[in-house]
Order: structure tokens, then sequence, then C-alpha cells
């Protein structure tokens, strides 16, 4: 049992959960087997849902069923209805989090009944909510397109529909399907760009010829966002006016979006400036480490309470790149504990060590790195870089000695991937060589200096000319 969909499921739920679907399972109206009940019941006991042996089909039968001899239809049977249960719970919680799912499922009650009043009367309140207008994000213009469809075919039925009702209905549906296809298109060029693949998408060339021709339909944020989003993944012209609207419609309309789907239109930003400064336009990691500070401000990076290791080591990155390092620090240590538990101190640890090192205290930073250890093999191997060129500049020649052969040997045990291994290699090739150098043969100096110059790949090429410099 413990592979089952079951016991998967039942893993990722949090205490709240547990203690909500208690009560679901507990109420007649959905479940009335007191088996499904003392099923889950056991399952979430101590560590029943970790331990294999507490998941053995016929050990839990013997808890539910003391006197019977093992029927593995009956516990088959009990499974199986406490797994739907389960699916009807999450169902219900993702409907809950939509905040107008449950007034379009009334209001097509309310319109198959024909309770024509009631139905007006639901409808003006929803039109007060915003449902109907223009700031709603891609789920709030699906509804807005029900609530227009709906009332359009409940007066049809009584035969008081008037030409507005229907035109209302085909523009609440042309605005959904414009802000969808310029989703879809997003998610689409980000995929071409990360997977090398050439999917096209049909009717986006209408759908940017339509907003071209009536750009008043970028007054709709669910349009607007994904439009400008698409057209900064463009590659025919520079995009930088485009992505300055982009950003400007991200910040106006923050509170239109979901924090999931915020995520994904923060992403699209974050990709743009990542691209930008990699083609030498420095001025966006400004715009990045903003992009950044504005993610944790809405939470958009904490999932289930966990901030992702790569994301916290990229913020930490942008801000030491900008010398902001007071911010830095704060964030360092603010948003560790939101790391895994298995990454947590090592991720810590490191950032907190390249931070001082960016900040030339070395005697702290050497503290910390050279007790750093971790399973991350490029983690590693960046630390012990950090710690080389501390020990460079310090002029501890034993020390720095010392470590380059361990870092030799650590590169030659390890199973590191061609380019980075390319990589350290040369750091390591060029690094010995400095250090043999002799500073007074101006020949000799200048032969290394047009080896660091032409050799690639070398990520430490600007540390490596800046010593030669200083002989």
């Amino acid at each position: 049992m413990k592979n089952s969909s079951l016991i998967a499921v039942l893993k990722t739920m949090d205490k709240k959960e547990c203690r909500d679907f208690a009560k679901w399972l507990a109420s007649p109206f959905f479940n009335q087997r007191q088996d499904v009940v003392d099923l889950f019941q056991y399952l979430m006991a101590a560590d029943h849902l970790e331990t294999e042996k507490f998941l053995e089909k016929e050990r839990i039968y013997k808890k539910l069923f003391p006197k019977a001899a093992y029927d593995d239809a009956k516990f088959r049977q009990i499974v199986h209805f406490l797994y739907k249960q389960l699916e009807q719970y999450l169902a219900y919680q993702e409907i809950q989090d939509d905040k107008f799912a449950f007034s379009s499922a009334y209001l097509k009650a309310l319109r198959r009944r024909k309770v024509v009043n009631v139905f007006l009367s639901k409808q003006r309140q929803l039109e007060k909510e915003g449902l109907g207008g223009i700031a709603l994000d891609a789920q709030g213009l699906e509804h807005s397109f029900t609530l227009a469809a709906e009332t359009y075919t409940l007066l049809l039925g009584i035969n008081k529909t008037k030409d507005e009702h229907l035109l209302g209905s085909i523009e609440s549906f042309d605005v959904k399907f414009m802000a969808d296809k310029l989703k879809h298109a997003c998610l689409e060029a980000s995929h071409n760009k990360v997977f090398k693949t050439n999917f096209q998408s049909k009717f986006i060339d209408e759908v940017l010829a339509m907003i071209n021709s009536e750009p008043e339909l970028l007054r709709f944020p669910a349009i607007a966002v994904y439009y400008y989003g698409y057209l900064i993944q463009q590659k025919d012209q520079d995009r930088d006016a485009d992505y300055f609207l982009f950003r400007h419609t991200i910040r106006e309309y923050t509170h239109v979006f979901s924090t999931s789907e915020l995520k994904d239109i923060y992403l699209i930003a974050l990709n743009y400036c990542i691209e930008r400064t990699n083609k030498g336009t420095f001025s966006f990691i400004r715009e990045l480490f903003d992009i950044y500070k504005e993610c944790l401000q809405t939470g958009v990076f904490i999932q289930n309470g966990v901030l992702s290791s790569v994301t916290y080591m990229n913020i930490a990155s942008a801000g030491i790149r900008l010398k902001e390092f007071g911010w830095t620090k704060e964030f360092i240590d603010t948003y560790a504990p939101y790391l895994e538990p298995g990454n947590r101190e090592n991720y810590h640890q490191y950032n907190l060590g390249k931070l001082l090192f960016e900040q030339k205290k070395y005697a702290e930073a050497m503290q910390l790195l050279f007790q750093f250890d971790s399973k991350h093999i490029l983690l590693n191997f960046n630390a012990k870089t950090m710690l080389m060129k501390m020990y460079y500049e310090s002029g501890e020649e034993n020390a720095l000695d010392a470590l380059l052969d361990s870092m030799r040997i650590y590169l030659k045990r390890k199973d590191v991937i061609g380019y980075h291994k390319a990589v350290f290699q040369n750091t390591l090739k060029y690094t010995k060589k400095l250090v043999r150098l002799n500073p007074y043969d101006k020949e000799k100096r200048m032969a290394l200096r047009t080896e660091i110059e032409t050799v690639s790949p070398l990520t430490e090429r600007p540390w490596l000319l800046e010593q030669l410099n200083k002989m």
C-alpha cells in the first residue's frame, strides 16, 4: 500500500488540512462509513505514513477488524472510498479558492430553475463585486463569460432577451479567448527557449493584430500583461520598451492575479532581465534585483512554506553583485528558515560566506567556507574557489598549495559535467601558473596574460587578470 495514490496524496497534507478532512469524513452528508473514518485515523496516527511496516494491508485490516480474517476485496473497497472522499475534499478546496466558482455554479442552478428575480439579484451583486468588469485575471474573465452566457440563456428562455445580452456574451467570450490565447502563447515561447522546441500557436497573429487595431483591449489586465509578456520573448527587435510596459502593468495590477499566476508572470520578467544582463546590458541587474524584492514582498516564491534553494541563491547573488550588502545579509538570515531542512544549513553558510568574501571580510569568510561541506559538487567547488582567492590575496602560500592539491583530487574523484569540469580545470591550471610566475619576468607575464585572455571556458578570467595587473 506504500506506493498507492492514497498514501502519496495524504503525505502532502498539512495539519490544518488533516483536521479539516477529518471533519469532512465525520459529516454524514459526505461519508456514512465508519470504516473509512477508522482507516484515515489509523494512517494519520504517529508515523504510520512514513513507516513501511505500518502500511502493510494485513496489518491495517487487523487494526480495523481485530476479529475478522483478512478480506482483500473489502479492504480495497475501504481504500477506494477513502480515496474518493479525499479527491472530493481537495477539489472542494480548489473551488473554494476561486472567488467566483460557487457563484457561477449557483447562477446555473437558478437559471435551470427559472428563478428569474433571484437570478437577476445575484447577477447585480456579482457585478458590484467586479464580475463582468475589467480588473480580472483569466479565471475571472471565464466567470464573466459564464455570467453573460447564463443571463442571455435565462432571458432567452422567457422571451425577454435583447440584442445587448447576446452581444455581452460574445464580447465576454472574445476577451476571455484573447487572454487565454496570450497566456498560453507566453508559456509556449518560454518552453521553446528552454527546450529548443518550435511550437507555433494558432491564431496568435490574429489576436495580436486585433489588439493593435483595438488598443483599448489593453485596459484588461489579463490581456495587457500577457500581451507585453509575449512581445518581450520575441527576437525580432529591441524589446526594452515593451519590457517596461510589462513591468508597469504588473505593478498596477498585482492585486488582480493569484499568487501562483503572479509567480509565472514574474518569471517572464526575470528571464528577460537575465537575458539582457547576459548580453551586457548591466542596468538590468538592478531590474532583476528589484523584481526579486517585489516577489518577496508578494510572497510568490514561498510555496507550501518553502523557498527553493535555487531562488535563494539567485536573490543573494543579485544583492551581492549590486553591493547591497546590508539588505542581502538580512535576506540571507531571514529567509534561511524557509529552505528545505536538508539544504538549510549548507545554503545559509555558503551565501553568508560569499557575502563576507565580497565584503573583503576574509577572516570571517575563511572560517565559514573552510568548514563548508556540501553534497552539491558545484557549490563545494565554488566555495573552494573563494577560499583559493582569499589565500592567494592574503599571501597564505602553504594553505593555498594544500587547497589547490585538494581541489585537483576532489575534481578527479567527483563526477562533474563536462562544461563545469573544464571551467574548474582551467581555474586550477591558471591559478597554479599565477602562483609559480616570476613577477619580474615580463615576457612570461605577457604570455600568461595572452593565455588567460584567450582560453575558454574560464569564469575566473577577471580575477586572474586583476592579480596579474597587481604584479
